[in-house]
């Protein structure tokens, strides 16, 4: 059991100076994982808006003890910033999910929140995120439960980092890096979400994200839920984010990525994909898990491989029996995901990308 402490709580400021910007209805969340300097870039980032959210609640996921105290330092030298501000720790690393469940809970015990805005730490939000997000929620309708946008890279911003989230005729969901690839619902790590969606998905599933996926396709898994139950997403197809990328977890072939990636994904599958979808398209969620046997097999990762499936096909039996809450629901809408399948097997380029990947590895290892 983690114990939870709350750092800084400072109130709003009463500073003409912010009047007018500040949105009461809306509360952004940050996790920080000993990434202390990233975290306070991309909370500076939102204080530089057009448009501020009422409440900004921080948590230290478990941080190395000098990282959280260097955060806590710096954002109690802000100067008044106009909006309700909280740093909270965790003792121990919660994941992404469930530092996103303790700060939604946060946020939810104010009435007047409406809109629950998500951040990547190493993230650094455009002058307008803030206000487009909110303004997109507020002209859509009730079963548009979550909004998303362009996040391009950090290091080159006219590269694509994620236009949200796709899920493929492989049944294998990835970041969508096209526009003409069906857009299933926003990346956690730049959104918005309804509390109206939010509270109906806590109702029936008993959590917002699932804790069990701790990172890794557990924002997918949200998505999926909500489509499930007829939400909708509104997409802002501009710039609103640049994107680090991997600021905590180790960088884009790394074993912890691997790990939770592969084994969330079977776990996703078994709770809410219908068996209807598996009939169809199953032959080619094999292959997909094949050709990524064989390529970390490449790398010599059979030790890894052989974790990663065995605790992903321990729990099955736990994920399947869940599909039950679902199916129940008032409002399962299976013809809603059938139409976000993007036709092609995986994402566009994708090969090049493994191969660049390769290439770049190859040279650490010659130097």
């Amino acid at each position: 059991m983690s114990t939870i402490t709350s750092l800084l709580v400072r109130d709003r400021s009463t500073d003409e100076s912010w009047s007018g910007r500040v949105n009461g209805a809306a509360a952004l969340l940050v996790i920080n994982f000993n990434t202390a300097c990233k975290t306070m870039r991309c909370i500076e980032s939102i204080l530089s808006g057009s448009e501020i959210p009422g409440r900004i609640l921080i948590l230290d996921n478990g941080s190395d003890a000098p990282d959280a105290a260097h955060l806590h330092a710096m954002l109690a030298d802000l100067p008044a910033i106009g909006a309700e501000l909280q740093l909270i720790r965790a003792d121990k690393n919660l994941g992404f999910a469930g530092g996103c469940n303790l700060l939604i809970d946060q946020a939810m015990k104010l009435p007047d929140c409406l809109h629950i805005l998500l951040l990547n730490s190493d993230a650094v939000a455009m002058p307008a995120w803030t206000a487009a997000m909110l303004n997109c929620a507020a002209q859509t309708p009730a079963n548009i439960g979550m909004v998303g946008a362009r996040m391009h890279k950090l290091s080159n911003p006219e590269d694509v980092d994620t236009l949200g989230i796709a899920l493929y005729r492989s049944l294998m969901p990835a970041d969508r890096h096209t526009v003409d690839d069906t857009l299933v619902g926003p990346t956690g790590g730049c959104c918005l979400l309804k509390r109206s969606m939010l509270e109906e998905l806590h109702q029936i599933s008993g959590y917002y994200f699932d804790e069990r996926f701790f990172c890794y396709c557990e924002d997918t898994d949200l998505v999926l839920r909500a489509v499930l139950l007829g939400y909708e997403t509104a997409y802002l197809n501009e710039v609103l984010a640049l994107h680090e990328g991997q600021g905590s977890s180790g960088g884009n072939v790394s074993a912890f990525i691997t790990y939770h990636g592969l084994r969330n994904s079977i776990w996703m599958h078994a709770k809410l994909l219908p068996v209807s979808l598996f009939l169809r398209l199953g032959p080619l969620l094999v292959l997909a898990h094949c050709l990524s046997i064989g390529r970390h097999g490449l790398y010599g990762r059979f030790g890894l491989l052989w974790r990663t499936y065995r605790d992903g096909l321990r729990r099955l039996p736990e994920f399947l029996r869940e599909r039950k809450r679902y199916r129940s629901a008032d409002r399962y809408e299976v013809e809603g995901l059938r139409a976000r399948i993007t036709p092609r097997f995986y994402r566009a380029r994708y090969m090049a990308h493994v191969l660049r990947i390769e290439q770049h590895r190859r040279e650490l290892m010659r130097r």
